[in-house]
């Protein structure tokens, strides 16, 4: 059992809801209930009643290069006024238009965030984590349609009508538990303190953001792959998309280009995250552990246009909207991503936000006007979600 890395991950939302961390004592669990906070308030202001300026958009002398600096003059405002610190990096057509780092990564050491420095991710994991899954089917192991339990030894009992996809769609009810008793448990024991807890919900009934149920997955993918998780993600997704800069070793995060700190407001930090555990524990990292920098982000996303990584069919899969999100009016929810539509009338945005302590991140991509959003930010103050709207309204007119 890892000690407990005194950190609590969590997520906050207007209107919604908090995951309670897993105790100090397992494994810490962490407070690996990290999840997003989106504040709907945000949302409704960005794409309620949105219109598109034709005109701007057919505009030759709307070029690249003023779109650019119009973002950059906003970023750069932010940090004056101490409202962002992070990295940001903004494509459209495979084309960067701006790739920078704003404010710093280390106030002690002096050390600037630029596009290489690593940010914990939160939620924009489960991305990660659903794709772990759907290379499992392509590898014909599981299926989202399978019973849960097929690949959970002594599974729960409230857990046994459930079907993988509810799990992927936080549409399973599975309750988030403190497990503050689970001290020196083992995985399997868990697992198994589950057997009491009875479901929120008949299974597919409705929408409830849920970090620990990704969690669960990554359980799932420990047990049919035969690997650790965050090895799994490492050897099928990081290493073949060359994404150097991402990973769990908390280790390897304060390497050269620096890991950035944490901080809750305006150069105080928050407390430390990251934690080295027991490989047995690894899932526990699913739902929002990883770490990255805007540059891997952007290899990331461009892998999602191709089929470097899974088929067609299965990335369609993964996009498709399965589930009204209650959580943001108007919002669907596929497999790790939240869809809806984009500043572009008709058109798609597909995106997820994290947050852990420390940092706030936002990951956007308007897939019908190829046109992506990243930012990664080491300040807790910042709407990721309302800032990474807006920048999309910048690049599409």
């Amino acid at each position: 059992m890892p000690r407990n890395p005194h950190r609590h991950l969590f997520s906050r939302r207007a209107h919604a809801h908090w995951l309670s961390t897993m105790s100090t004592a397992v494994l810490l669990t962490v407070g690996l209930w990290m999840a997003l906070a989106l504040p709907t308030t945000a949302w409704g202001q960005v794409y309620q009643h949105t219109r598109v300026n034709v005109a701007n958009q057919a505009d030759p002398l709307r070029s690249h290069a003023q779109t650019s600096t119009q973002i950059d003059n906003l970023l750069t405002q932010m940090t004056s006024n101490q409202q962002l610190s992070g990295s940001v990096l903004v494509a459209q057509g495979g084309q960067i238009l701006l790739n920078k780092g704003y404010s710093m990564a280390n106030w002690d050491t002096q050390t600037p965030n630029i596009p290489d420095t690593r940010f914990y991710l939160g939620s924009l994991t489960k991305a990660f984590t659903a794709m772990a899954i759907m290379m499992l089917q392509e590898q014909g192991k599981l299926h989202v349609q399978d019973r849960l339990c097929s690949y959970i030894p002594n599974c729960p009992a409230p857990w046994q009508p459930l079907g993988i996809q509810q799990v992927l769609t936080h549409t399973s009810g599975i309750p988030q538990l403190n497990d503050a008793q689970l001290s020196n448990a083992s995985p399997a024991a868990w697992i198994a303190s589950f057997d009491k807890a009875p479901l929120q919900f008949t299974p597919g009934g409705e929408f409830q953001y849920c970090s620990i149920c990704y969690q669960i997955l990554g359980y799932v993918v420990q047990q049919v792959s035969g690997i650790p998780y965050t090895q799994f993600i490492q050897q099928m997704i990081l290493n073949p998309l060359q994404m150097g800069e991402t990973g769990f070793d908390v280790n390897a995060y304060y390497a050269l280009p620096v890991g950035a700190l944490g901080y809750e407001t305006w150069k105080v930090k928050a407390p430390p995250t990251g934690f080295q555990t027991d490989p047995q524990w690894a899932f526990l990292f699913a739902s929002g552990l990883l770490y990255s920098s805007v540059n891997d982000m952007y290899r990331w996303d461009q892998a999602l246009y191709t089929t470097k990584l899974v088929s067609q069919s299965t990335l369609n899969q993964i996009f498709t909207p399965y589930v009204n999100a209650t959580l943001f009016p108007g919002s669907s929810y596929g497999y790790g991503w939240f869809i809806t539509q984009a500043p572009t009338q008709g058109h798609r945005l597909i995106w997820h936000d994290g947050v852990i302590d420390g940092f706030r991140n936002y990951f956007g991509r308007a897939v019908d006007d190829n046109v992506t959003v990243i930012i990664l930010s080491n300040l807790t103050t910042l709407d990721a979600i309302s800032l990474g709207h807006q920048i999309e309204r910048i690049v599409l007119g």
